[in-house]
């Protein structure tokens, strides 16, 4: 992949004040996770075992190893393409052009979000630990790594910044 300097610029600025980090594209949703995932794939082997550094210096120590190229090359698009098959991103890439954001049923049957169901009781006989069988949604599905979705009235609010990414810079970058 060969970024133009500007670019790679302007796409390193993204890296180190997205939020979430590395755009959500990781499977661990906590820091210990994400750092273990990362150190999986060879990465930040500096760090020792139980550290726990800030965000800002990952971003920084992920940046000097690979830099935003390396990032992406090994990191971003790999996670994207095998989080999402040819005709999910083809479909996303359309709603984006068309202005529109992916419909809720598709996300759905194409297993990329699961509809949550909200149980709120008013029984303090309900214990913490009936509350914590039922399966946590939001944030761990695939589809919010694209899209910002409204779990408790079940519908897409919008794109994510990573989604403009994705389709305004970097994946034109590898074509």
């Amino acid at each position: 992949m060969d970024i133009p300097m500007e670019q790679a610029d302007k796409l390193s600025r993204y890296f180190i004040n997205a939020d979430p980090f590395l755009w959500n594209v990781l499977q661990a949703k906590n820091k210990k996770g994400r750092l273990k995932e990362l150190q999986g794939m060879g990465l930040l082997g500096g760090y020792s075992a139980g550290s726990n550094p800030i965000y800002t210096r990952i971003n920084r120590d992920l940046l000097v190893e690979l830099g935003i190229t390396g990032i992406l090359e090994k990191i971003v698009v790999p996670r994207v393409q095998n989080g999402f098959g040819q005709a999910t991103l083809r479909y996303f890439r359309d709603c984006w052009q068309q202005g529109q954001t992916p419909e809720l049923e598709y996300l759905a049957k194409n297993k990329l979000y699961r509809k949550s169901n909200f149980f709120v009781s008013r029984n303090p006989e309900v214990s913490d630990e009936l509350l914590s069988n039922f399966p946590v949604v939001g944030y761990k599905d695939s589809a919010f790594v694209f899209v910002q979705i409204d779990t408790q009235h079940n519908f897409v609010e919008r794109w994510t910044v990573f989604a403009g990414l994705w389709f305004e810079e970097i994946e034109p970058l590898l074509r």
